[in-house]
């Protein structure tokens, strides 16, 4: 079993796999977590589970990992400060200062952003942001993006079925090389981000 294969985890484990994966190992690849959520939305049904219940369980993994990360950096410990160093001086200053100025908006942007939305948690708990801002902010984000994307997923096994109802293999084909090219045009848009991140705000509307 290919232990960063969200398909495996889904067939294998129905709904607890999906509540793993989005809670512990989705952390643990370079793949954009929106390409999982598509997906998840891809997948479910082939699976013949119910992806409306699906992207909730999805919501309630990320969120577990979310205040997870929230509390360990509130509580000062060197997890959270050694996931910091990666992250730079300037960009992170900007952060805690939009999260002093405005702390529901940053959270709620942060919390759409690509892999920006990784830091806001340990963001919000280094600078004292309060329990409760937090988790409803974070909640009602997570659970929108979630829902955006995992309906994405959905919509496209529905309209490719309706096209290619006796072509499953090349259905299946087709989504993979959808997602690949998704994931690839994410990752180069995070890199150019992290760049010009290093000049400007990346939270600046």
């Amino acid at each position: 079993m290919d232990k960063f294969d969200l398909t495996e985890y889904v067939y294998r484990f129905s709904y607890l796999g999906v509540f793993l994966w989005f809670a512990v190992l989705e952390q643990l690849t370079p793949v954009p977590e929106e390409a999982f959520l598509i997906s998840l939305g891809y997948i479910s049904i082939h699976a013949g589970l119910n992806p409306f219940l699906c992207g909730i369980v999805a919501i309630a993994g990320l969120l577990s990992c979310d205040f997870f990360l929230y509390f360990i950096s509130l509580k000062g410990y060197k997890l959270a400060q050694n996931m910091m160093k990666k992250v730079s001086s300037k960009v992170l200053d900007k952060i805690k200062k939009n999260l002093k100025e405005n702390p529901v908006k940053t959270l709620f942007v942060m919390a759409l952003i690509p892999k920006i939305r990784f830091l806001s948690p340990i963001v919000a708990g280094i600078t004292g942001i309060s329990w409760r801002v937090f988790l409803l902010v974070n909640s009602i984000a997570t659970a929108f993006y979630v829902c955006v994307y995992v309906s994405i997923g959905i919509l496209f096994h529905k309209g490719l079925g309706r096209l290619m109802k006796k072509l499953e293999w090349t259905q299946h084909i087709i989504f993979i090389a959808t997602i690949a090219i998704v994931a690839i045009f994410i990752v180069l848009k995070i890199r150019k981000a992290v760049q010009d991140g290093k000049n400007e705000d990346p939270l600046k509307s």
